[in-house]
């Protein structure tokens, strides 16, 4: 494997975090960005981001006019999702907005009206969620424009707008083209079968993944530094656990992880779906006596860091759950990392 420049690194890890790299450089880009954008038009730039990318995971990312995506990983997306960006896409290079010369600001509610006429199985309402989920969130192809507001019109309804990315029309190419190319299932080593592992999940366990983890034994020094060369992972191997640790990701709220790591402990073979509010509620007091904690935010605490898997209406433990004690303190919780 090549050894990966700064710029290869960026372009990267902006893969991994946003699905996109685009080739626009617009104002408020860090100097390191537009660096890096001006280096992908080197062909040698492009070969090693494609060499790192499909030797790790096997598959290398889309490429138009040196925009390119790459939606491999996690969130992965649900057809009824993946219908949603579609008809997005079509929508958006449609709108008078986005013609030449136009200045690509476009009402959040235009959009949202004009993708529900084509995905009707789904409500405005978690239209627009799943919008900011993905093209103002993930992909940054949506930046919010909220207009200033006078004191004299605080009482009247705001309207919204997004400013489209110039490279919207570019980056819509290169997610048709991913997409039409999904069916095709490379052939994958096993070192890219645990990596593919590690980048979806975070973790392997001994026991429920076997073939994974005898590879990753075998592999260990090479595959840690595969992941070392982007210079933001650790792998973490313990006696019946891998986990790839992610320096440069942001802490949830800590009273919420630390309830999720307590009840994620209290699952045993799992909960139905249906049951997991009621089990936070009941365990919530026992650890931070009477704060309070949003059983959401403890939901998402419980799968953002793997500690829980959702499979067939249950919520099942994962074997991270035993890398951490968790115990009380002047009615807060106390975080410990074990192995």
């Amino acid at each position: 494997m090549p050894e990966l420049h700064h710029n290869e690194r960026l372009i990267i890890n902006q893969l991994l975090d946003q699905s996109l790299f685009t080739s626009t450089i617009q104002s408020g880009m860090t100097n390191r960005t537009k660096e890096a954008i001006q280096a992908l038009k080197r062909p040698q730039v492009q070969q090693r981001v494609n060499t790192y990318l499909r030797d790790l995971v096997g598959v290398v990312p889309e490429n138009y006019q040196e925009n390119l995506v790459f939606l491999f990983g996690q969130p992965q997306l649900a057809p009824e999702t993946v219908h949603l960006l579609l008809a997005t896409l079509k929508t958006v290079i449609n709108l008078p907005e986005m013609q030449p010369g136009a200045e690509r600001i476009v009402a959040t509610q235009t959009i949202v009206r004009l993708v529900h006429s084509e995905v009707v199985t789904l409500d405005e309402r978690e239209i627009l969620r799943q919008l900011n989920d993905l093209f103002v969130d993930r992909f940054k192809l949506f930046i919010p424009d909220t207009p200033e507001i006078q004191s004299s019109e605080i009482t009247q309804e705001v309207t919204e707008f997004w400013d489209v990315s110039p490279d919207f029309n570019y980056v819509a190419q290169c997610i048709v083209d991913y997409l039409q190319q999904q069916h095709q299932k490379p052939a994958l080593t096993a070192d890219q079968k645990v990596n593919r592992a590690l980048l979806i999940q975070q973790f392997i366990g001994r026991q429920t993944q076997p073939d994974l983890w005898q590879t990753l034994q075998e592999h260990r020094d090479r595959i840690a530094e595969q992941w070392r060369q982007l210079q933001r992972f650790d792998l973490e191997i313990g006696n019946n656990y891998a986990l790839l640790l992610d320096t440069t990701r942001q802490p949830v709220t800590a009273r919420a992880f630390v309830v999720a790591i307590a009840v994620a402990q209290q699952l045993g073979v799992g909960v139905p779906t249906d049951q997991l509010n009621d089990l936070i509620r009941q365990i919530t007091p026992t650890v931070i006596g009477k704060n309070q904690v949003n059983p959401t935010e403890v939901k998402k605490a419980l799968l953002a860091n793997s500690l829980v898997v959702e499979a067939h209406g249950f919520y099942s433990p994962t074997v991270l759950v035993q890398r951490f004690d968790v115990a009380t303190k002047d009615e807060e919780g106390a975080l410990h990392a074990t192995e």
